[in-house]
C-alpha cells in the first residue's frame, strides 16, 4: 500500500507538471492580439500568399500593400512579410528607397505604439538576394518574432538577427505550416 502510494504522489505530480507547462505554453502561444495589420517589406507576392494563409488559419488581418503609421490606428498587431520584388515595386511604382522609409516610419509609429511586429519570410531563396536583403535586413531587425521557411535561411541571416535583437526565431519547413503557427501565436 505505501508503494501505491508514492507511485500515485509520483504520477500527480507529473501529471500537474505537464499540464502547467501546457498553460504555460498555450499562454505564452495566444501572446498576439487581433485584429492584424499585414504588410509587405519589399512589395512581393508573398504578402498575398501569407494573406490567404491567415484567413485559413482564422486570424482577421486588414491587409494595406502600403501601410503608413496612420495604418496603425485599429491593429494590436502588425505581420510584416519581408522579401523585395522589383516587379512588386516596380508595379507598384515606389522606388526602392522610397519603400524603405514607409517601412522604418511605420515600424517606428508601431513600437512608439508599443504594437507588437511579426516578420515572416516565405518566399524561400527566391526572396533572398541584394535587393530582397535590404529589406528583409529592415523586416528582421523589427520584428519580436522571426517567421521563416527553412530554404530561406540556409545562411542563418535571419536566425543570427534574431539572437542578435533577442527575438524568437521560429524555423518552418514549408509555406502552408504558417497556417499552425499563426493558430498558436492567436492562439486560435
Amino acid at each position: 500500500m505505501k508503494y501505491f502510494t508514492i507511485i500515485l504522489l509520483t504520477l500527480s505530480l507529473t501529471i500537474g507538471v505537464f499540464a502547467s507547462d501546457i498553460n504555460q505554453d498555450s499562454s505564452k502561444a495566444a501572446a498576439y492580439k487581433q485584429p492584424v495589420l499585414l504588410t509587405s517589406v519589399g512589395q512581393a507576392a508573398d504578402v498575398l500568399i501569407l494573406k490567404g494563409l491567415s484567413l485559413r488559419a482564422g486570424v482577421k488581418v486588414m491587409y494595406r500593400p502600403q501601410a503608413t503609421a496612420d495604418s496603425l490606428s485599429d491593429c494590436s498587431t502588425v505581420l510584416l512579410v519581408a522579401g523585395g520584388s522589383s516587379k512588386g515595386l516596380g508595379a507598384a511604382k515606389i522606388d526602392p528607397d522610397i519603400e524603405m522609409k514607409r517601412i522604418q516610419v511605420l515600424v517606428r509609429a508601431a513600437k512608439k505604439a508599443k504594437i507588437p511586429i511579426l516578420v515572416y519570410h516565405i518566399g524561400g531563396e527566391a526572396r533572398r538576394g541584394a535587393l530582397s536583403d535590404q529589406f528583409n535586413k529592415l523586416a528582421a531587425e523589427a520584428g519580436e518574432q522571426l517567421i521563416v521557411v527553412k530554404s530561406g535561411d540556409k545562411d542563418e541571416f535571419f536566425m543570427k538577427t534574431a539572437l542578435k535583437n533577442k527575438a524568437e526565431y521560429i524555423l518552418i519547413e514549408k509555406q502552408i505550416d504558417v497556417v499552425g503557427t499563426l493558430k498558436k501565436q492567436f492562439g486560435l
